[in-house]
């Protein structure tokens, strides 16, 4: 009969074994997303999976910029709300069981 240790070691080989299982299948499909995703749909991929917002509003975007040394006036608040807006989305307005209910 084995002991208590015994026991103990043999369930965390198991769950070390199943881990490292799941670890070579999303490795995998890591792999094969970067051969056929670009690098924005990699980068939208990660933010959705994150529950972010997938792109930031397109006046934030890098691609959209325009360079320039000219300085302009602007609303530094309203910028920065709608910056930090872009990463995290408002809460939801409702709850979730209100949600599950109008669903």
């Amino acid at each position: 009969m084995p002991t208590d240790e015994e026991l103990r070691i043999a369930t965390l080989e198991a769950r070390v074994e199943a881990l490292e299982g799941v670890l070579v299948r999303r490795s995998e499909e890591l792999r094969i997303l970067q051969q056929h995703l670009s690098k924005r749909d990699l980068i939208i991929l990660g933010r959705v999976r994150e529950g972010l917002a997938p792109l930031p509003l397109r006046a934030y975007d890098p691609d959209f910029w325009r360079e320039t040394v000219d300085l302009e006036a602007g609303g530094v608040e309203e910028v920065l709300t709608e910056l930090w807006g872009s990463l995290y989305p408002p809460a939801p307005t409702t709850s979730p069981a209100e949600q599950a209910a109008g669903a």
